[in-house]
């Protein structure tokens, strides 16, 4: 068997998926926005890939503690998303039923970034 990447596995694989496949998450979060929210939450951050960057950014907040800080600073960027998502329906709505969809996804995804911080209780 070929081991291509040799990486350590996250505890967060399934969430960092989620946030780096807009398809599923309904969102876009830039590597910006990433660093910015690791800033508010004293974890210093350099421009890199988005996957490294949420992986980075999960894992160090999850090790310094500050992992309830970075869920809630990134389930308040999900809700601004929505929010957007509702205004431009109401200005376009022969796109509504599109940016529907897509609001879904993000609180889809907002209720997995609580639930996989959770953790489940019977490991």
């Amino acid at each position: 068997m070929k081991n291509r990447h040799a990486s350590i596995k996250s505890k967060f694989t399934a969430l960092e998926n989620q946030f780096l496949n807009t398809f599923f998450s309904g969102i876009y979060i830039s590597a910006k926005e990433f660093i910015n929210i690791g800033k508010k939450v004293d974890i210093p951050m350099s421009m890199n890939s988005r996957e490294l960057l949420i992986k980075e950014l999960l894992n160090k907040s999850d090790a310094n503690g500050t992992l309830q800080q970075t869920t809630q600073l990134l389930n308040i960027l999900i809700k601004e998303r929505v929010a957007t998502y509702h205004a431009l329906s109401k200005d376009y709505p022969g796109a509504a039923s599109t940016l529907a969809g897509l609001a879904q996804k993000a609180n889809a995804t907002a209720s997995l970034l609580v639930k996989e911080v959770k953790g489940n209780p019977y490991e």
